[in-house]
């Protein structure tokens, strides 16, 4: 179903307190939305599609200043729904569910990504077809949920967060100029956009899309949000994005986002608020979370090697797992924050001032946990890697939430940096280049960052 508000009035409209049985997905699921129209704009080019009967949640935020915005927005989330309802896709979510391995997943994540390529497609030859509508666009942010995991998709600068009772996780990279050139390790990552962002990559924008793909595990309690810019964008940080979708219920939560939104806001609005209640699809416990495997590979890292299995699942509370093609250049910078990877299987090249070759149970970037810009060049995919990303913020968030914990990762982290700094001076290295934007992203200490 979509979420229809009254696309020219003024003022939030909510659904809200809706509990679901989601088919293939093992926990009950509340939801709600809310959108707003904004003070300055005359339409609603936003579009929430609620389909719980295909564990699908999805927002599209059709482009501001191209021409039938709306359109496009409605055309995208349109073919999501007719794509995910095909035979192709129940079919391949019915093999992930029966047997979630790792070919099953990547069929899943591929899936996804050829959603959204239909999507695209779809956009692109209406705008053809009629050309009032040139140059049309939207962003698109896709949630479809099995067993115990969210798939997501994206393409643009709507965002999909994750809520644990520990930290909020941001899943998504906004694909606009700013954020790529801090990708790129050209720009630190706090330099903020004077004016908007351009965006690079959006749904009817080009022939090609490049959507990301990712899946996070869920657990009771959690909440995901799938947001417009037009909420994201107006709220005072992280922090206060984790306070208001925590608050109360789904509704409450939803509200709340987009209310404080329109406080200050000029933009079209929308937030989805996804609640994991409770279980009631009994698995195995070695089906749950990260596999016994992967925990396995985890725990080879410097940061977790030899820890208690609960205190290192408590640790990977800020972790999202990834997969990146070989050639492939891993970022420094993800979602404006300095990020570490754990690489759980593939091999990694130029990793660090020696330009080292790594694989299973390194520990990529660890610096950026402790809000220091590491040196040398990004390193390359050499072969197709799966990697467990942490961002600092979110690392920092899980570490606040236990102090003990947070005293033992920390002194690891130290030891691990210092053991590779020895070994760099005893190499004789030339002196690291100086971090771009160094004034905006100098070290600091962990309790101290922005």
């Amino acid at each position: 179903m979509y979420h229809e508000s009254a696309r020219s009035a003024r003022g939030a409209a909510t659904l809200g307190g809706v509990t679901s049985i989601v088919p293939r997905f093992d926990f009950r699921v509340g939801f709600s939305v809310c959108e707003d129209i904004g003070r300055a704009r005359s339409t609603h080019e936003d579009v929430a599609l609620l389909e719980p009967g295909l564990a699908l949640f999805a927002v599209a935020d059709g482009m501001g200043g191209h021409p039938a915005g709306e359109v496009a927005a409605r055309l995208a989330v349109d073919e999501v729904k007719a794509a995910i309802a095909d035979e192709t896709s129940q079919r391949i979510s019915d093999q992930y569910c029966a047997r979630p391995d790792l070919a099953t997943r990547r069929n899943m994540l591929a899936r996804l990504k050829r959603v959204m390529e239909r999507a695209n497609e779809k956009v692109r030859r209406e705008a053809e077809r009629d050309p009032a509508r040139r140059g049309m666009g939207t962003t698109l942010d896709v949630v479809w949920l099995a067993r115990e995991h969210a798939f997501v998709a994206h393409a643009g600068d709507s965002r999909v967060y994750l809520a644990r009772s520990n930290a909020v996780l941001q899943l998504t990279q906004d694909h606009a100029q700013l954020e790529s050139l801090k990708a790129d390790g050209k720009l630190g990552p706090r330099r903020r956009a004077l004016g908007h962002d351009r965006l690079l990559n959006a749904i009817g924008i080009a022939d090609v899309i490049a959507a990301d793909a990712l899946f996070v595990d869920l657990a009771r309690g959690d909440r995901l949000l799938l947001c417009s810019d037009g909420v994201h964008d107006q709220l005072d940080g992280e922090s206060e994005l984790a306070h208001l979708l925590r608050l109360g219920s789904t509704e409450d939560a939803a509200h709340a986002l987009v209310g404080r939104a329109g406080q200050k806001g000029r933009d079209n609005a929308t937030a989805i608020v996804i609640e994991i209640g409770d279980r009631f699809v009994k698995r195995p416990d070695e089906d749950r979370g990260l596999g016994a495997a992967d925990l396995q590979r985890a725990g080879q890292s410097p940061m977790l090697s030899d820890l208690p299995q609960p205190l290192m699942l408590e640790a990977l509370a800020a972790a999202v797992e990834i997969e990146l093609e070989a050639g492939a250049t891993v970022p420094r910078v993800v979602a404006s924050d300095l990020v570490a990877y754990i690489v759980l299987d593939g091999i990694l090249s130029d990793v660090g001032s020696k330009g080292r070759q790594v694989g299973t149970g390194a520990l990529v970037f660890p610096e950026s946990l402790v809000g220091v810009w590491g040196e040398g060049a990004l390193p390359t995919v050499s072969r197709t890697a799966r990697l467990l990303r942490v961002r600092a913020d979110d690392f920092e968030e899980v570490c606040d939430a236990d102090p003990a914990l947070a005293a033992e990762l920390y002194r690891r982290l130290a030891r691990h940096i210092a053991r590779v700094s020895r070994r760099t001076d005893a190499a004789s290295d030339p002196p690291p280049a100086a971090e771009p934007d160094q004034q905006e992203a100098a070290p600091q200490s962990p309790k101290t960052r922005s």
